[in-house]
């Protein structure tokens, strides 16, 4: 029996350093990761570089003091804007806005 539980007990071990963890496997937030997500989901609407073509909010203008309302912005959208909530992770969230409050550019 003390066989049998030890047994288990390594597989269960094994098990867990096998499996990947989100906190290892994601990328660190960055605005050049922010720049790439941004040119993917954001451009078509906010313009290339954030150089806004009047159809969507100016995001150069955003106020950089509102990260919370940025973040419920993009993943419960805003009028218009699509909730992007189940298509983002959470540090793909983070260098949207390290981009989006960098002021974008290239």
């Amino acid at each position: 029996m003390i066989r049998f539980i030890a047994s288990k007990l390594a597989l269960a071990a094994s098990l867990a350093c096998a499996l990947p963890t989100y906190a290892q496997d994601a990328p660190e937030p960055s605005a050049a990761k922010g720049r790439s997500l941004y040119m993917s989901y954001c451009a078509r609407c906010h313009g290339v570089n954030m150089v806004n073509t009047g159809v969507s909010f100016d995001l150069r203008t955003f106020p950089k003091d509102q990260k919370d309302r940025f973040e419920r912005s993009v993943t419960q959208g805003v009028r218009a804007m699509p909730a992007w909530g189940s298509t983002l992770k959470p540090q793909e969230l983070e260098s949207l806005w390290l981009y989006v409050s960098a002021g974008g550019g290239s």
